[in-house]
């Protein structure tokens, strides 16, 4: 009987996978040689343990000690090619080049913006750029989550901003939505209310000001337009206000555009409904990725082309035709569009568009279910 407690006893100090405690020590190995010794084996494993902390140290105040301004010399002029945000700063200026003090240069001109250069930036409120700007990537200001505006100077022949969003010109017209910032619909609400839009930096800062104030005003009206639009709650908020408020949930883009370009509104989680005008040919990769509260979009007959991810996670559009002008769609175009029940299709299945993988919706809450694909169908009225 003792001998079997002992047994038990074992068995629940040891793992039943190990006939003996797996041995940690680090012995010589004398096949080795000279690196088989256990010392050497230990000082070899210290030093890059300590390598690996220091180049961590290293990397982490390389971070900290970053330029705020990073630009290159291109023909023409500078390109912007990095800025690093901090707090204070709610205006960036895209024209002069800066030195690390923070003074504008002299004879130097930014002409050109890399991709990415203002990346993830959550302090900056409004970007201005100057008459000089030739260059302007759709991936140069991806994921500004408190953007309100990009201003341009009016004298730029390549671009233009039409109440905070940009456009790309071509002949003096709009040609292509470049950005529609995170929160240009508060943009547009300070301007529907009166305010003048800032022509400078200085009235940017005020402006900024301004905008924190009413958007402070107007957060517990917008988080019940999330829970169900419209809401019929004002909040004590004036006539004037609720009406500014409602026109800038919805956005009818400019006549004559043919392009709504790469990451266009992406994450544009205060859009609620959008007009796309006749005459726009293809809509770019992630242009509406992730517009979270988008309940209506129309895509026209022009359209020829629907890039990848297009309108993934709308999750509250509910209705879906693509008209037959359409020959591609990209992969997981409409993925996340849980609300949607059905594609309706304007082509028969025989002329059916050449398309990516998992385009078609699937509702994620019933194990990824395919949503029908209907063909041969007429666009609903409305």
């Amino acid at each position: 009987m003792d001998e079997i407690e002992k047994t038990a006893d074992r068995q629940l100090l040891y793992d039943p996978l190990f006939e003996t405690p797996p041995d940690t020590v680090i012995r010589d190995d004398p096949k080795k040689g000279f690196f088989g010794k256990a010392v050497v084996k230990k000082t070899v494993f210290i030093l890059v343990l300590l390598l690996f902390v220091g180049v961590s140290i290293g990397l982490s105040f390389s971070s900290l000690a970053k330029d705020k301004y990073y630009f290159d010399e291109i023909d023409g002029g500078y390109r912007l090619t990095e800025f690093n945000a901090g707090k204070t700063d709610a205006v960036l200026e895209v024209g002069p080049v800066f030195a690390k003090d923070g003074s504008a240069e002299p004879d130097k001109t930014v002409v050109a913006v890399k991709e990415f250069a203002v990346c993830c930036n959550e302090y900056t409120s409004i970007i201005m750029i100057s008459k000089d700007v030739h260059e302007i990537p759709n991936t140069a200001f991806y994921s500004c989550s408190n953007l309100l505006a990009v201003i341009v100077d009016s004298d730029n022949p390549n671009y233009r901003s039409i109440d905070g969003v940009l456009y790309r010109l071509e002949n003096g017209k709009a040609v292509e939505l470049i950005l529609c910032p995170a929160r240009c619909d508060l943009y547009r609400s300070m301007l529907a209310l009166g305010e003048p839009e800032p022509l400078n930096a200085d009235a940017a800062t005020v402006f900024i000001q301004k905008a924190t104030a009413l958007r402070k005003t107007r957060e517990n009206w917008l988080k019940a337009q999330q829970d169900g639009y419209p809401a019929n709650d004002t909040f004590d908020l004036s006539d004037e206000e609720i009406q500014a408020f409602y026109a800038c949930l919805r956005y009818e883009i400019e006549p004559g555009v043919t392009k709504i370009g790469e990451l266009a509104f992406a994450e544009c989680d205060t859009l609620y409904e959008v007009t796309i005008p006749e005459g726009v040919v293809s809509i770019d990769t992630m242009a509406f990725f992730k517009c979270g509260n988008l309940r209506s979009f129309n895509i026209p007959d022009s359209v020829e082309t629907i890039g990848s991810d297009a309108f993934s996670y709308c999750a509250k559009a509910d209705y879906l035709f693509i008209p037959a002008s359409v020959t591609s769609i990209g992969h997981h175009a409409f993925f996340g569009c849980d609300a949607i029940n059905e594609v309706q299709m304007g082509c028969t299945e025989d002329n059916k568009p050449k398309a990516g993988e998992y385009w078609i919706p699937k509702h994620r809450k019933v194990f990824l279910k395919e949503v029908p694909v209907v063909y041969g169908c007429e666009r609903r009225d409305g």
